[in-house]
């Protein structure tokens, strides 16, 4: 398990650094191709919420210890509805908590590629490197809990922040690169952003070694519902922009795409 971490949480970190060659390189590419980029990653988010992590939540919620269900069920009527009810409230708990965090820590900007977006200070883009950084090592502590749930889970989730991370490092870029920092600079600190996906993934792999199912199914939970915070709050509002109705269908491709992953990966743990 630990080599796939290390491995795929590398792989994803590095789709940050394309992302910012894309925009070195290929800018006019980027700029046309980032809008599409978000809709197809929020496809992928949401079906592999809905379709995989949360499925797999309530299924290994159903393996508590059973100590705890014993607990539940001396409760009564009311102690199972708890216990039914429990890995829904932990996606609404990730949903929110991701949501506050965002809001308190970090910065988010506009998925705006354009030099015209409205980002008029070195401060702005110091803070923008900061959101991402800390955007980045939630990413890497959710491939981490992918792979400890089972192979199948922990490849869609990689896919997931793949997709997600790649118009970051374009957007990343093209914020330092509008505040006048040298591209040499940018790079760097889209190295920065990068590599928290891998520590953040590596650092979650040693702490969650042990951890019990039931545990794990509410990590699962808590997860769902960052990717659908991310999905509905980030990228799915920035592809409002733009090419509405085609946006609508790489969205659609982006949940059958996953969908399809998930069928050929088939449901071995």
């Amino acid at each position: 398990m630990f080599l796939n971490v290390l491995i795929y949480s590398l792989i994803a970190g590095i789709s940050t650094i394309i992302g910012t060659l894309l925009i070195f390189y290929k800018y006019e590419w980027a700029k046309h191709n980032s809008i599409h980029l978000m809709s197809f990653a929020a496809g992928v988010m949401l079906a592999l919420a809905f379709l995989h992590l949360i499925p797999e939540a309530v299924e290994m919620s159903c393996v508590e210890e059973p100590v705890m269900m014993e607990s539940l069920s001396h409760e009564g009527e009311e102690g199972h509805h708890i216990g039914s009810v429990l890995p829904f409230a932990l996606v609404l708990v990730g949903f929110v908590v991701f949501y506050a965090i965002e809001n308190i820590i970090s910065f988010h900007p506009r998925h705006d590629v354009d030099a015209g977006c409205t980002h008029e200070s070195k401060s702005l883009s110091v803070m923008s490197v900061t959101g991402l950084t800390f955007h980045s090592l939630i990413d890497g502590i959710i491939i981490a809990v992918g792979f400890k749930a089972g192979f199948q889970i922990g490849m869609m989730t990689t896919i997931a922040v793949i997709l997600h991370e790649m118009p970051e490092g374009i957007i990343t870029t093209s914020i330092l690169l509008h505040n006048d920092m040298k591209k040499k600079s940018a790079f760097w600190f889209s190295v920065l952003v990068a590599i928290a996906t891998p520590l953040g993934a590596i650092v979650s792999a040693l702490l969650f070694a042990d951890v019990s199912k039931g545990f794990l199914g509410s990590l699962l939970a808590i997860a769902a519902g960052s990717l659908i915070y991310i999905a509905g709050s980030d990228l799915i509002p920035e592809t409002h922009h733009s090419e509405k109705r085609f946006n609508t269908v790489i969205l659609i491709i982006g949940m059958a795409v996953l969908y399809f992953i998930g069928q050929l990966l088939g449901n071995g743990h």
